[in-house]
């Protein structure tokens, strides 16, 4: 895939799936602006694209706040040129049954998703139609479609971005825009390695046909597709990269 004349923003780009997506688009020639709410992250992240050939920026940002979406695409444009690519990847989860889950629980974890998605693609419209065309890549997960055990709000929250991707990009078309989403499986991230249990991870794995974690990268390369020409005639589309988890 050439880039070259693309301009993608990443969120939670400091590690995990969104570090990786902003290495393979930064490898394939974008300009990339790495957002995070840990600058530090965002700024290694930047380093090491730079260091490799690449162009990127590193930009601090609450996705919740529509003001800092505002700043940083502006941020964007005033660096690179008319945004053409954005990845709606930050994320976070408080664990916790229908039952039981808080509603400030809940809702704090609508807000980083499917809130965040939201501000995202309203913030990067203008900057899509002055360039003429545009993609949009929404990170949900397979529990999109088969909810998980003990994870109410997340599994809302990712459900609610499908729908949303879907909305978006019936209303987006018109101006080249093209608006999809990937359900990734079980993937080997930082954030998976620090709360899930190995009990937990077991059975997920053995529920997985291939029978192992994705890697970010791996859940990468399909991003980077979804954003370039590449798929000029996909939209609306909801990919799982799951190594069969849900077939």
């Amino acid at each position: 895939m050439d880039l070259q004349s693309e301009v993608a923003l990443v969120t939670g780009a400091g590690r995990g799936i969104g570090l990786a997506t902003a290495e393979k688009l930064g490898a394939s020639g974008a300009a990339v602006v790495l957002a995070d709410q840990d600058l530090a992250t965002a700024e290694a992240g930047a380093l090491a694209i730079e260091g490799a050939g690449g162009r990127a920026l590193a930009v601090q940002m609450d996705v919740r706040l529509a003001g800092d979406w505002t700043y940083v695409v502006e941020t964007a444009v005033k660096r690179y040129g008319p945004l053409t690519a954005l990845v709606n990847n930050a994320g976070f989860d408080r664990p916790g049954g229908v039952a039981k889950v808080s509603q400030e629980d809940f809702e704090a974890v609508l807000s980083v998703h499917l809130t965040a998605c939201l501000l995202g693609m309203r913030a990067a419209l203008p900057a899509f139609e002055r360039a003429g065309y545009g993609a949009v890549v929404n990170v949900s997960s397979v529990y999109a479609k088969i909810g998980g055990h003990g994870e109410a709000a997340y599994s809302a929250a990712k459900a609610g971005m499908v729908g949303l991707t879907k909305s978006a990009a019936r209303e987006f078309a018109r101006h080249g825009v093209r608006v999809n989403c990937v359900l990734p499986g079980l993937t080997d991230t930082p954030a998976i390695r620090g709360m899930m249990s190995d009990k937990v991870r077991d059975k997920l794995l053995a529920e997985t046909p291939l029978r192992r974690m994705a890697t970010p990268g791996e859940i990468a390369n399909v991003i980077a597709f979804l954003c370039s020409g590449e798929a000029s005639f996909v939209t609306g589309a909801a990919w799982e990269v799951s190594g069969g988890w849900n077939m």
